[in-house]
């Protein structure tokens, strides 16, 4: 009766955990600043982030290089779109994002760390 108690909480801790985890739009807020290699603009890069999901990657000169929009789907899978036509995804390891246009070339990478 032990191990069915345990097993059940253990799946109850788990289940209300992976709900608390969940990213929003929020979560992104901000100012973000790193790099993009590859293909197009290449060199500094910030992503300026909205409450509503909506960025501006802006490149070294200050100009803004691409607008888009990202999309948070079931189990905290990130993809973007941009003004561009370039669709892809992000993945967040702790405070560092890293975009790949994966749908639209993959030719090119974004590595950005929340300031």
């Amino acid at each position: 009766m032990k191990k069915v108690l345990l097993v059940i909480s253990i799946y109850f801790i788990g289940t209300f955990g992976a709900v608390a985890d969940k990213l929003e739009c929020k979560d992104f807020k901000g100012e973000w600043k790193g790099n993009k290699k590859g293909k197009g603009y290449q060199g500094d890069i910030t992503i300026l982030f909205e409450d509503n999901c909506k960025y501006k990657w802006i490149g070294s000169s200050g100009k803004v290089v691409t607008p888009g929009k990202i999309k948070i789907k079931k189990e905290n899978i990130i993809t973007y779109n941009n003004q561009a036509g370039s669709r892809g995804k992000v993945t967040i390891e702790e405070n560092t994002l890293t975009w790949k246009n994966v749908y639209t070339g993959n030719n090119y990478k974004v590595v950005v760390n929340k300031n």
